[in-house]
C-alpha cells in the first residue's frame, strides 16, 4: 500500500512538472513580439538590448509585478509599452527618473541606465505594464537557449515525452505488480484462515 502511495505521488509531480514547464516554455516561444504575457499579475521578460547595463545585462530575465500607477516611485524600473514609434508599441523597460502629475493624470519620465538621455516620450499610465521586481540572467540565457525550437524540439520536448511514456509504462507495471502481489496475500490469508478453521473443527 505503501509503495502504490509513493509511486503515485512520484508520478503525479512528474507530470505536474512537465506539463508546467511545456506551458512555461511554450509561453516563452509562441508569444509574439511586443506582447506581454502575464499569469497571476506577473509578467516575465528577457532583455533584448543594453540600454539598462550594467544593471540588466541582455538576456537577462526579469519578473514584473503588475501595479498601480500610484505605486511608482522615482528610481524604480518599470516595464512599458513605448509609444515611441520607432518601437510600435513594443515592451521597454526603462528606469523612472521623473513623476508628472497633471489633472490628476500621472505619467513617467523613464531613461535606461546606459543611455545619456531621456526617453523621447513619456510613459502614461495606461501603457504602465509594472515594475520589476527580480531578475535572473542565468534564467535569461536558458529561455533564450529554448526558444530556439532547433534545441526546444530534440533538447527539451522529446525527451519529457520520453520522460512521460517511461512513467506511465514504470506505473502500468508497478500497478500490475502490487495488484499481484496483494491478490498473492489475499490467496495465503484466505488460506490462512481455512486451515485454522479445519483445525478448530478436529
Amino acid at each position: 500500500m505503501i509503495k502504490k502511495i509513493f509511486f503515485s505521488i512520484i508520478n503525479f509531480l512528474s507530470v505536474v512538472i512537465i506539463i508546467a514547464a511545456v506551458f512555461v516554455l511554450c509561453i516563452v516561444i509562441f508569444t509574439k513580439s511586443g506582447e506581454a504575457p502575464s499569469v497571476f499579475g506577473y509578467t516575465a521578460l528577457r532583455v533584448t538590448t543594453g540600454s539598462m547595463e550594467p544593471t540588466y545585462a541582455v538576456d537577462t530575465m526579469i519578473l514584473v509585478k503588475k501595479v498601480l500607477p500610484e505605486e511608482i516611485k522615482e528610481n524604480d524600473v518599470i516595464s512599458f509599452y513605448s509609444q515611441d514609434p520607432a518601437l510600435d508599441g513594443a515592451v521597454n523597460t526603462h528606469r523612472v527618473v521623473e513623476i508628472k502629475e497633471e489633472d490628476g493624470e500621472r505619467s513617467f519620465v523613464t531613461k535606461g541606465d546606459n543611455n545619456n538621455v531621456v526617453d523621447s516620450y513619456d510613459v502614461e499610465s495606461e501603457y504602465l505594464l509594472g515594475k520589476v521586481v527580480a531578475s535572473s540572467l542565468i534564467i535569461g540565457k536558458i529561455s533564450r537557449l529554448v526558444a530556439n525550437p532547433l534545441i526546444f524540439i530534440p533538447v527539451i520536448l522529446i525527451p519529457l515525452v520520453v520522460i512521460l511514456i517511461g512513467n506511465l509504462v514504470g506505473t502500468i507495471r508497478m500497478a500490475k505488480k502490487i495488484a499481484k502481489e496483494e491478490e498473492e496475500a489475499a490467496v495465503q490469508e484466505a488460506l490462512r484462515q481455512i486451515k485454522e478453521k479445519k483445525q478448530e473443527e478436529k
